[in-house]
């Protein structure tokens, strides 16, 4: 299994594909909250997303977070 990025990687991937009107959202992100922006843009920390992984369902709502 990969190991996964600090933040400071990730975000600078992020950085390369995110609209413009969201990159301030992906500069002031960290942790889990990046992982979700990274998400939505098809970015993984691993690479690929992990099977079974899904850290983002919304349990309360059904929805996604």
């Amino acid at each position: 299994m990969s190991h996964p990025e600090p933040d400071e990687l990730f975000r600078a991937r992020i950085l390369r594909v995110v609209a413009d009107n969201e990159r301030h959202l992906v500069r002031m992100a960290y942790g889990a909250h990046l992982d979700h922006i990274g998400r939505k843009y098809g970015r993984f920390r691993t690479g690929v997303p992990l099977k079974g992984f899904d850290a983002f369902k919304d349990y309360n709502t059904g929805g996604e977070a």
